[in-house]
């Protein structure tokens, strides 16, 4: 009676099973377990040659779900905007007194910007080059001149930053709807400077150099558009000319992003 208890609940689980592979190779479009219509035994299995679709959406080629496919030679261009935190703002040199923008919110701007990232090569990690451009600036920003006997002089600033940076980067999914990124290179900064008090009034323009590195994190929705947040850190320093020296700057961006294009 076990040994025929044993039989009956064995024949049961196959079954049980046999079911649920065959409904879960319909669903998700993989090969179906289908029964075999040639020479070979009763009862075994082959492999179907058509996967089927679900509500018109085919299962393979554009459109399917999973994981997107990121092919070599493929761009995937990129959008953001955000805001510019920057650690240090200042103006130095020339024949005026230096001018501190951490104290004021010269150090605050909003940013916008895009660009985008060029596959070279990589399977479950993707690489290749990227190519971005950003504007950002901030109007009657304030700023702090110190002034003689230890005291600091309220000016006026207007600022223009457009940046232009690229470099390599590495890309991989993590699952089939997240994607994370990384990125660092040289960056060309030209920026337009302007300062107002009550006793002057110096303006002037400039490109300067410096290096950025950038990382992110992107949703992939059923439309394989990618949505995400990002940050990005750089270090430049502009020539102003005349007497307004250089104008350092350093500090975090923080970017909600926007990609398209696999």
């Amino acid at each position: 009676m076990k040994l025929l208890a044993l039989l009956v609940l064995s024949s049961c689980l196959a079954s049980c099973v046999a079911t649920r592979s065959s409904t879960y190779s319909r669903e998700l479009g993989s090969p179906s377990l289908l029964p075999s219509t040639g020479s070979a035994e009763a009862g075994s299995f082959a492999m179907s040659s058509a996967p089927a679709a679900q509500d018109g959406i085919p299962l393979t080629g554009p459109g399917r779900p999973g994981r997107p496919d990121w092919n070599r030679g493929q761009p995937l261009m990129h959008g953001f905007f955000g805001v510019s935190e920057y650690e240090t703002v200042s103006r130095e040199g020339g024949g005026t007194p230096s001018v501190d923008g951490d104290k004021g919110d010269l150090d605050d701007m909003p940013v916008i910007g895009g660009g985008a990232q060029y596959k070279l090569g990589g399977e479950r990690i993707d690489f290749g080059l990227e190519g971005i451009f950003s504007f950002g600036g901030r109007a009657n920003a304030t700023a702090w001149v110190a002034g003689g006997g230890g005291a600091a002089v309220a000016v006026d600033v207007d600022l223009l930053i457009f940046d232009l940076y690229g470099g390599p980067f590495v890309s991989m999914f993590l699952g089939n709807h997240l994607r994370a990124y990384f990125a660092a290179g040289p960056l060309m900064e030209w920026a337009d400077y302007d300062q107002e008090n009550s006793l002057s009034h110096e303006s002037g323009s400039g490109f300067g150099y410096g290096t950025y590195a950038r990382t992110g994190l992107e949703l992939v929705l059923p439309s394989r558009t990618m949505i995400g947040m990002g940050v990005r850190w750089s270090d430049t320093s502009v020539d102003l000319g005349g007497n307004l020296g250089d104008l350092d700057m350093d500090g975090y961006q923080l970017l909600f992003t926007v990609s398209r294009g696999i």
